[in-house]
C-alpha cells in the first residue's frame, strides 16, 4: 500500500484559507482485492470469499482460516492488513440455489382446548411453514 490513511479534522474560521501539510505513516501491510467472476464472465453477488494463512504448505490440512466475507453487487471483494511475506489462500465458495423466504406461524391446532387434551404435546411443536 505504501502509506496509511490518515484522517484530519478542519474548522476554517470566517475569512481564513487554511494551508494544510498532510504528513502520512508508512504502511507496509498490504491488502488483496479482486472479483468474483461466473463462467460467463458475469459478477457473482454474494459469493463467500475466505482468506486463510498458511503455516504449511506441504500440508493442507495447516491453513489457519483469518476472516471472510461475501462479494458486492459488482462481484468484489478486499481483504486488508496483509502482512509481508506472508502466504495466503483464498477460497471462494458460491452455491446459485434458490433462496425461499417461508413464515412460520402457529397452526391451527393450537387453540384454547390444547392444554386439556390428554395426547397435549409442547406448544412450540405445532408450526407449519408457510411460503410467503
Amino acid at each position: 500500500m505504501g502509506y496509511r490513511i490518515s484522517k484530519y479534522q478542519i474548522c476554517p474560521g470566517e475569512n481564513e484559507q487554511l494551508e494544510l501539510t498532510a504528513k502520512l505513516q508508512r504502511e507496509p501491510r498490504s491488502v488483496v482485492h479482486g472479483i468474483v467472476k461466473d463462467c460467463d464472465d458475469k459478477p457473482v453477488k454474494d459469493a463467500v470469499v475466505m482468506l486463510f494463512e498458511i503455516s504449511d504448505p506441504c500440508n493442507p490440512c495447516s491453513l489457519k482460516p483469518l476472516i471472510y466475507t461475501f462479494s458486492d453487487e459488482c462481484g468484489q471483494f478486499i481483504f486488508g492488513s496483509l502482512i509481508p511475506h506472508k502466504r495466503y489462500l483464498i477460497k471462494v465458495w458460491y452455491d446459485n440455489v434458490k433462496i425461499v423466504p417461508v413464515i412460520i406461524k402457529p397452526s391451527a391446532y393450537q387453540d384454547e382446548h390444547y392444554d386439556n387434551h390428554p395426547a397435549a404435546v409442547p406448544k412450540d411443536n405445532f408450526f407449519e411453514a408457510v411460503e410467503s
